[in-house]
């Protein structure tokens, strides 16, 4: 999205978004929140994918889960596990390394503001032993208390507008 869309938001023009980082074990690939409009009252899910960067160092399989901060409880985080990604296009080819993915459950009470995430990698699912840690931070554009469906809706219509997304998926599909 572009940097200045939002909804339900008056966020400061300086505001930027968190960039990707690369810790030793894990890269981020796309990170968000994924917006819910199937009510009229917004809901989110965080939304993490990260790739491996070098193998854990580790001999049993290792397990792997998110600390998210909770929007409306911001000193109860979620703690959410992430599910390994497996390649199932017989015509695509292999990813290149190990990709993980978080999908928080739907969240109400999402605020625009930065959000903390932290992904642990443990040698097993016991979590006595700490393999790795990768940290980031995500922004929400959109205030689910006070921005409804049909505002978002129209705010992305526009959004489409403003960058061609229109154009370059008739020019995708072949069509004028």
């Amino acid at each position: 999205m572009s940097n200045n869309f939002s909804c339900g938001c008056m966020l400061p023009k300086n505001t930027k978004e968190p960039t990707f980082k690369a810790s030793k074990y894990f890269e981020d690939l796309s990170a968000s929140f994924a917006i819910n409009t199937k009510q009229e009252q917004l809901t989110a899910h965080y939304s993490w994918l990260v790739q491996l960067r070098r193998d854990l160092p580790t001999t049993s399989i290792p397990y792997i889960e998110a600390t998210l901060e909770h929007p409306s409880r911001r000193s109860e985080p979620l703690v959410v596990p992430a599910m390994e990604l497996a390649q199932t296009d017989p015509h695509a080819a292999p990813f290149p390394s190990r990709r993980f993915y978080v999908l928080s459950p739907a969240l109400a009470g999402v605020q625009c503001g930065l959000y903390s995430m932290r992904l642990t990698a443990y040698a097993d699912r016991s979590k006595t032993k700490v393999l790795a840690t990768h940290e980031n931070e995500i922004l929400s554009r959109v205030n689910t208390e006070t921005c409804f469906r049909d505002e978002f809706m129209r705010a992305m219509g526009e959004m489409e507008k403003s960058q061609g997304w229109e154009e370059a998926d008739k020019r995708k599909n072949g069509k004028k």
